[in-house]
């Protein structure tokens, strides 16, 4: 059902809501990387034809040749301009080419100093590129957005943008890299550093597991140096476990915190949930995976015929 209605609306609301139950899927496979490939691969070519119809023309390569954003107006320009920024995201998301493109050449001309991205897609812009096959080119524009980063002058909200790009990084040794920052308070704000530890980092199963290893070698360190920011424990603790969906996983979480009961104080009720997050996680995986794999390999029978 929910992909013959995203094959066919075309209304902003009901296309975010199929959107994030997509998306909702595409969180409970995350750790099976090539059943994920797969389902996003399956709706790719629907947010290509969404890009194409709304988001196209307001997000190009060149800047130069793009139509200027809907305004708000009595005619509804507030949700035409939020139904091109949508469809920007989608696009981007599922890794339309043409708008990988015009993000990575956005992204180049935001570097040299050229261009400043539309705040609306800013976002978008530097989260595609840092999620991109990691090489030379991407460690190289890695260091530079850092360095955007640590900038005095970057204000607090461009900062929240960029941390969350960062932790997009497709490489162990650099996340592992961004999460010691974290406890340099001369290079991360302490507001931020739970933050992008637990909800960073954690985007990608990559990040999940170098920050579950992090964790488990710096429990110590952190637990007694952010002692004051108890609630950012509960969001850290939280956002490092809640995504796991393996038993081998959960066996290891539990015996970590077997002897730690008595220490994690609020952080407790944070634990428990994220337990209770990945043994549901688990529970879905057993009901629905194969139907997950019939779906996806139906689609591509129908893709292998269409080429005969």
């Amino acid at each position: 059902l929910i992909d013959r209605m995203f094959k066919y609306e075309e209304r902003l609301v009901p296309l975010k809501e199929i959107s994030r139950r997509i998306t909702g899927v595409a969180v409970h496979i995350s750790e099976e990387e090539e059943l994920l490939k797969k389902w996003k691969a399956k709706f790719q070519g629907r947010a290509k034809a969404l890009f194409n119809k709304f988001g196209a023309e307001y997000f190009k390569s060149d800047e130069a040749a793009e139509m200027d954003l809907p305004k708000d107006n009595v005619d509804g320009g507030f949700q035409d301009r939020l139904k091109v920024v949508f469809s920007v995201q989608l696009a981007c998301a599922y890794d339309v080419e043409e708008c990988v493109n015009a993000a990575t050449a956005k992204f180049d001309a935001y570097r040299r100093g050229s261009a400043e991205p539309k705040s609306e897609f800013k976002a978008t812009i530097l989260n595609t590129v840092m999620s991109k096959e990691y090489d030379e080119n991407i460690e190289s524009d890695w260091d530079w957005l850092w360095k955007k980063y640590t900038d005095d002058s970057t204000s607090a909200s461009e900062k929240q943008t960029i941390y969350y790009a960062l932790g997009l990084v497709q490489d162990d040794d650099k996340l592992l890299e961004f999460s010691n920052y974290c406890l340099d308070s001369s290079l991360v704000r302490p507001s931020d550093s739970l933050y992008i530890l637990g909800r960073s980092i954690t985007q990608t199963k990559k990040g999940r597991v170098v920050s579950w290893q992090f964790m488990q070698d710096m429990w110590t360190r952190i637990t007694e140096e952010f002692t004051d920011a108890l609630f950012a424990v509960d969001a850290y603790i939280s956002g490092v476990l809640s995504n796991f969906a393996n038993e081998g996983d959960l066996k290891d979480i539990e015996d970590f915190f077997a002897d730690k009961m008595d220490s994690l104080g609020p952080g407790k009720a944070a634990y428990e949930s994220a337990l209770q997050s990945i043994k549901g996680n688990i529970a879905w995986l057993k009901k629905h995976k194969e139907a997950v794999k019939a779906f996806v390999a139906d689609d591509e029978e129908d893709d292998e015929g269409d080429d005969d």
